[in-house]
């Protein structure tokens, strides 16, 4: 993992490009929806009693529907930061927001 951070953060790459990049192989500590779209999804979802299925599916959708591109970078700039930590860190996963 180490090794491909670097290209995904290089100059060429950041943020200088519109089209898609490609995605380092998953990592649950660097994946930006489990802290950013998840916890949105999750905390509008809370305390709420659904019907069915489908009524959840229907609310998760307008959540995600109702970010905005100002969602997203914020979203992007925080995975940066996580990355950059792991670069820090050489790879070595951690538990929680220690940098």
């Amino acid at each position: 993992m180490r090794q491909l951070i670097p290209r995904y953060l290089s100059r060429d790459s950041w943020p200088n490009t519109a089209s898609q990049c490609e995605h380092p192989p998953y990592s649950s500590d660097l994946a930006s929806y489990d802290f950013y779209m998840f916890p949105k999804v999750k905390s509008a979802l809370k305390r709420t009693r659904f019907e069915s299925v489908e009524g959840v599916k229907e609310k998760a959708s307008r959540v995600l529907k109702e970010l905005t591109k100002d969602d997203f970078q914020h979203c992007f700039e925080q995975w940066k930061i996580r990355m950059e930590g792991c670069m820090d860190r050489e790879g070595v996963y951690i538990e929680g927001d220690n940098k």
